[in-house]
């Protein structure tokens, strides 16, 4: 949850390609995620 808000204050103060960074991390977390779930 604490990622969203800062995607959303990012995007509110137009810093765009910090907010893709930080979506393009958010992706990589939950395709982690995924797989540990498969693994487990």
């Amino acid at each position: 949850m604490e990622e969203l808000i800062t995607l959303k204050e990012l995007l509110q103060q137009g810093r765009i390609p910090e907010a893709i960074t930080l979506v393009e991390q958010m992706e990589e977390m939950s395709k982690d995620d995924k797989i540990n779930n498969i693994i487990s």
